[in-house]
This record gives structure tokens, sequence and C-alpha cells, in this order.
């Protein structure tokens, strides 16, 4: 099942904590062990219970590119094999029988096509081979029928000009045209670029590749997430089919496996997704919700097919479903759902206070049961057929992510691979403590410390706020690498979750809707306030960043406060006047719907009061600004303002700008610009705090 989790308008943050075991020859975290570590992901647990295949990737420094392989563990033996080596393979599903799984692979300047790989003969053979590409293999339940998605591409028009009066005669390219007309408001996204000719469509095809058929089709609309009912007749899938000015909206529709005409599920709420067929009852699971309140928690409800007999299992605002989390060795966190063979309950992933659970939901009462113990990310979640052994992703401060299983009655797990053992005992990691303190709102705020480790870690240490992006994410136990990098280099490391972070309760989250700046900003300070009162930390050599919303924070703290020395502010949101207008995810309610602080062409509005631009003339801390020119999501005239505001104002500011690269700069950048990042900033700080 697809989660829908709309991370209110920025997302990221680039920096986190770990913890420490002091060893024999053991050396601080560099910024180039990048290079040096697995990174797992898409754990698939086959039906009868016996393997998982997952995706291992590497960083290669010679192609400045990622490589990512298909592994295989036993779960019984931990005998762990790679099964591919070329390097750009993705998303295993297994067939119903656990002979055989699809994946998806890329080649270079091609697009990316579904492969079949058999488990006895150990062969791999090409499915697809469409134009457009494929991707999202399922499996029917009688595992005969693969359905997929498949995109397909408006043709460019043709060149609007006359040759012949022109006098020549034009080349091929010449031909068509590369102006682009744009009808829609959402036609570029962040990292992919302009979409607008893009349309992804539910196909079908037999599990060996043969007769592939489009049940969808048409230039203008989208449709994905397909889920089998429990007879194979029906597949349904998500698809918006209307243009809006709003962000969240989503429709759930059906479609006969054979063909037909399409049918809306009929329901109350604007955003349906993550459609999901139960195995016996025949009705679908949806999560529900508004579009309005940015901090609003989904429902849970199922229905039949059309939308009929409707029932609301689980009510919104009471459970966050999916993994809210942020660290920089993934992007995002996988979710997943999946119903034991009687339907008593479904298993997926749920937020906590710092932590990522793997969870039983009871289908009947709607009680939710922890499998995992809350005391790390557990994500990437895939369960056997009996729904009896679940298998995961997890990582905690102190460990990059690796396999487990565990037993849905909630035994304790037990981990499968060991990817990272040798280099996590090659460094000294630190190992953050937590803290917590009460602000002015009355709501616990809670925090970690991440002491100083290494040659550096000695006496009073220079201290790094560090804030989180989203704003509707959050600071969890689990591995980072840039703020153990930061603690191998001489710095204490702080970092929150201040108001309007997920985990903490709907209460907690809605705080942050009517003022980004203020509430984020007493919590912070809050905590530090807290921190400062520790003998190790140098109350006099602080140092604030964030990425995203973090540097939208960093920005706001430094023009309301000249406690930091140095400021670091990354993909930064500077002016929300402008942001709102021309951002990938710009919208009618991009800044929080019931809670909009109106439109930048009203008279009146807020969002020059909620902008750290109006207060750039405050601004006296040393700044270094970084941003990508490809980022859309928030656009480098966002950095341009804050940059050159400070310049005429006389102030010291420099920019950092990375030629190529997205928003995710600090998660999924080119293996050298990543690292370049890290040294770059590390010097920023050198110059200001001297660890």
């Amino acid at each position: 099942m697809r989660l829908r989790f709309v991370l209110s308008v920025f997302v990221v943050a680039a920096v986190a904590v770990f913890s420490p075991w002091a060893q024999v020859d053991a050396r601080p975290v560099a910024a180039e062990d990048l290079f040096k570590m697995s990174y797992v992901s898409a754990v698939q647990i086959s039906p009868d219970g016996k393997n998982v295949v997952f995706v291992v990737s590497a960083l290669n420094g010679p192609e400045n590119r990622y490589d990512s392989n298909i592994w295989l563990v036993n779960v019984s033996t931990s005998r762990t094999r790679r099964l591919s080596t070329g390097g750009r393979d993705s998303n295993p599903v297994w067939a119903p029988n656990s002979s055989a799984f699809v994946f998806v692979r890329g080649a270079a300047k091609e697009r990316p096509q579904i492969y079949r790989y058999d488990l006895a003969r150990g062969r791999i053979r090409k499915l697809t081979a469409l134009k457009g590409g494929a991707g999202g293999p399922v499996y029917s339940n009688d595992g005969r029928v693969i359905a997929f998605s498949a995109t397909s591409m408006e043709p460019p028009a043709a060149a609007q000009i006359d040759f012949r009066a022109a006098g020549f005669t034009p080349k091929k390219s010449q031909l068509k045209s590369d102006v682009a007309q744009i009808d829609t408001i959402h036609y570029r996204a962040n990292g992919a670029g302009e979409i607008y000719r893009f349309h992804r469509h539910i196909w079908i095809m037999n599990a060996d590749g043969s007769h592939p058929r489009a049940l969808t089709e048409g230039n203008q609309w989208s449709e994905d997430g397909a889920s089998w009912s429990p007879d194979d007749k029906t597949i349904a899938f998500n698809s918006l089919r209307r243009d809006t000015p709003n962000l969240g909206e989503s429709d759930i529709y059906a479609i006969a496996a054979s063909g037909g005409p399409m049918r809306l599920l009929t329901s109350p709420n604007l955003a349906n997704d993550g459609p999901a067929f139960g195995h016996t009852s025949g009705r679908l699971w949806y999560f529900t919700g508004g579009i309005q309140d940015p901090a609003e928690y989904e429902a849970l409800a199922s229905s039949n097919p059309d939308g009929s007999d409707r029932r609301e299992l689980i009510p919104k605002n009471t459970v966050s479903f999916g993994d809210a989390s942020l660290t920089d060795t993934k992007e995002g966190g996988g979710s997943c759902w999946q119903f034991s063979p009687d339907d008593a309950y479904a298993i997926t992933s749920v937020n906590g206070p710092g932590y990522v659970d793997i969870a039983r939901v009871n289908l009947r009462t709607g009680a939710i049961t922890k499998v995992t113990a809350g005391n790390g990310e557990a994500y990437d979640c895939s369960a056997s057929r009996d729904a009896t052994t679940i298998a995961y992703a997890f990582s905690d401060f102190t460990h990059p992510a690796e396999v487990y299983v565990a037993s849905a009655a909630g035994s304790a797990p037990r981990r499968l691979t060991a990817f990272n053992d040798a280099y996590i005992k090659s460094v000294t990691l630190s190992n953050p403590t937590p803290v917590i303190v009460r602000d002015r709102a009355g709501f616990e705020v809670h925090a970690w410390f991440m002491p100083a480790v290494g040659p550096r870690a000695h006496g009073v240490r220079p201290t790094l706020l560090n804030i989180h992006g989203g704003p509707q994410t959050q600071f969890v136990n689990s591995f980072f690498h840039e703020l153990q990098y930061w603690a191998g280099q001489g710095y204490n490391v702080v970092f929150a979750d201040p108001r309007g972070s997920v985990g903490f309760g709907y209460p907690f989250q809605e705080a942050l809707a009517k003022d980004w700046g203020n509430a984020m900003f007493e919590d912070e300070m809050a905590v530090m306030d807290e921190v400062a009162k520790r003998p190790d930390v140098d109350v006099n050599r602080l140092g604030v960043l964030g990425g995203s919303y973090g540097g939208y924070a960093t920005l706001w703290v430094i023009s309301h406060t000249d406690r930091f020395k140095t400021a670091i502010a990354e993909r930064v949101v500077s002016n929300l006047m402008t942001e709102q207008t021309v951002a990938d995810l710009a919208s009618e309610n991009a800044l929080g719907g019931n809670y909009s602080w109106g439109n930048p062409w009203d008279a009146g509005n807020k969002l020059a009061e909620q902008s750290p631009i109006t207060y750039v003339t405050r601004v006296r801390t040393p700044l270094l600004i970084l941003h990508s020119t490809q980022d859309i999501r928030t656009p480098e005239d966002q950095t341009l303002q804050e940059f050159t505001a400070l310049k005429i104002l006389g102030r010291t500011v420099h920019y950092v700008e990375f030629p190529g690269e997205n928003h995710d700069l600090s998660r999924t950048g080119a293996p050298i610009h990543r690292v370049e990042r890290l040294h770059i900033l590390n010097d920023w700080l050198n110059r200001y705090l001297r660890p």
C-alpha cells in the first residue's frame, strides 16, 4: 500500500546524530566515509518466509554515481549472496510461489525495464521493452499476471516555421519544436524536472512477459499504485483526473483486469490514496483526509471498490502512518501495508516520538500493537504470506541500516546482514543523550546532545545546533553520517524535534501551522538554554545550521538572536511571498489551507511577517549560504534574495552554488559533490569556531 505523506512545503535537513564507542585504533568519521558504507533498502521477504531479497547501494567514485544491486539472504541461516551485478537494479517483488521475483533495471541512456530472476536457475530474463520504460511491478494473487506502470510521453509539436519561406532546408532536429506550452500549475517536480509531457499508466502482462497491454491511457492524466482484488478480476489504483491548484488531492479508481471503463471510488474527502484489497472480504482499504490542514494525520478507511459501505476504522489525527524521519543515508523511508490471511490485522509502519516502528493494525478494532521496540528506525517492511514473519531495514544512531526479521507477535528481532560491521568497528562514533525541555506552550520538546569524539574531543567544545527540514518530519534514532562527521571534527552536536515535528501527536504538529518562525525559535532556543548548562559546551562558540525548512529556520534564528558565532543555511526559503508561486509545490494551499497566511498578491497577507527576508537588517552573524542550480523545491532565487540583501548591507556572507544538483544534494547528490559539500561546510565552521 502506498502511503501518502505530504511533507509540508519543504523537505530535508542535513544533520543528524550518532553514538560512540571509544575503540582501539578507531578514527573519527570522515567525509569520504560515504564511499565506505553500504546502503540497504527495498527489503522483501518471500511469501514462504524462507528468503529475503533487498537492494544494496554504494557510491561509485570513479563513475561518480550510485551502484545498486540485488542481494538475497536466507532467513534460517543468514547466508547472504549477491544476485545481480548491473549496478542499476531496484524494486524487487516476489512471485506468489516464492520461486522467482521481478525487479526494475535501469541502463545508461535507457529507460528502466522489468526483469525476472529465477531462483532455481539463477537466471535473469528481461520482460519489458517499452519505449517509455516500466516499473512498479505487482503480481496477481495467482501469479499468472503482472500489473505495472509504464510511462508515455507526449510527442513534441511541429516547429511553427515555414522553412521554405525562411529559405533553407531544416535539419531533422529542427522539424520539432522545443518550446514548452504549459496549462497545469504542477508541471515540474524536484529531481525530475519538467513532467507535464510524461504520463504513467497501468499496464498488465503475462508473468513471462508476453502480451503486454495498457489498461489505462491518455495524454493528460497519470495512474499508479496498482492493487489486485482477491479474485484477480479488479485492479485499484490512484489517479487525479482533474487540474487543481491544490496540493494533496488524490482519487482512487478501479478497473477490470480485462479492461473497460474506470470506476471512481466515492469519498467525502479530497485526499484518498494507497488502495489495497484485503484477502477475504473484497473490501478496499485506503487512507483518506483533507488538504486544508498541513498537520493532519490521515484516517484509515475501507469500503466496497465503488466507495459504498464506507467505514472509518481509525479517525484522522490519531496515528501518523509511514516514515517521516530524516537522515542523509537514504531519501525518505519506505512504508508497508500487508494483510494477514484472514484480514484480522495488517502490518505497517508508524511514527513515534524520535523513532519509527513496525506495527500491527487490528482491522476490527483499530488497535495498534508494536512489532518493533521504538529504539530506532524500522522501515521498508514486508511480511510472509501468513503475515507471521516480517523483514525490514533497521538503523539506529550507531548503525547504518541492515536487514532484520521479527515475528508479528513481537518476538525479539534478529539481524540477518552485516554489511557495515567492518566500517563501524573502524570509526569512533558519538552516542547522543536525550534532552527534554518544556516550552512556553506547555509541550515537551525532545532533543539529543551528541558530544564531540576523537582527538579534538577535550575541554570545553564548540557546539552546533542542527535544525531539521520539513517542517513536518522528525529526527529519530537513526544513523546520520553528517552529524557523526561533525562530532569527529570536535563539535558537540545538538538536534531537536521542535513544534511541527511528526511523531509527537497531532496537537504538537499543528502548533507550528500558524507560526513557522516563532514557535520553532522558542523551542530551539529552550533546548540550547538547557544545553548551555553543560560543562563541555562553550557558549561563546555556537553555530547553527540546517537545510530546506531548516535553512528557513537558520535564517530566522540569526535574524532574531546574535548568540551564534556563525551559521550555515542550505536550500533556503527566505521569502514566502515568492516561494509560494514558483516552487514545484506551489499551490493554493501550499502554506496551510485553513491556516494560510494569505495570497502573495493580497494586501495584508502574513507571508512577509513569516519570511526571514523581512528581518534581514538584523542579521549580524557570518553566514554561509548554499544552493543547487536544479533545486525547484526551494528555487535558487530564495538564496539569492538573502545573499544580495546581506551584501548590500555589508554583512559577512558567502554563497556556494552546486551545478546540476537538486534539492536533495545532501542525500542523493553526485557522490563527489556530497563529499565536497561537507569539506566546504567544515572549512567555514573552522574559520569561526576553531575546534
